[in-house]
């Protein structure tokens, strides 16, 4: 299991860190999936924070997590709260606004799963510990 799980946290760390690279070369190119209209310098200074080094500094903080075996359970648990906040979110504007595009669809069922994952792999660590 503890395999799987440091694979997990690869896989999210890395993909954190692609989504923040990704979005501080180029955020409109990030932003056109999700269909934002950034058209300010402001804005595209809150998008570079948030999806550029928000992102990179949690990919850090899991791939610290394999690197060190303390930061193992607070990176999965900080993964599961982040992840889940977002499919919270997503959820909540669903009910409120309506459906969005497929692609954001599919990132409701991804960082369901993440999210899910994140908290299962977090409670067999602490009854293992």
């Amino acid at each position: 299991m503890e395999k799987f799980t440091q694979g997990f946290l690869l896989l999210c760390g890395l993909s954190f860190l692609l989504i923040g690279a990704n979005t501080f070369y180029d955020p409109l190119a990030a932003m056109a999936p999700v269909e934002l209209n950034i058209n300010t310098v402001s804005a595209l200074n809150e998008l570079r924070a948030n999806y550029g080094g928000l992102q990179i500094g949690m990919g850090l903080f899991l791939l610290a997590g394999l690197c060190c075996k303390t930061y193992l359970r607070p990176a999965l648990l900080a993964q599961a709260l982040i992840v889940g906040g977002l499919v919270t979110g997503r959820l909540i504007s669903v009910a409120i606004d309506g459906q969005p595009n497929a692609f954001i669809q599919g990132l409701i069922v991804l960082e369901s799963i993440t999210t899910l994952l994140s908290w299962v792999l977090f409670n067999r660590l602490s009854k293992a510990a």
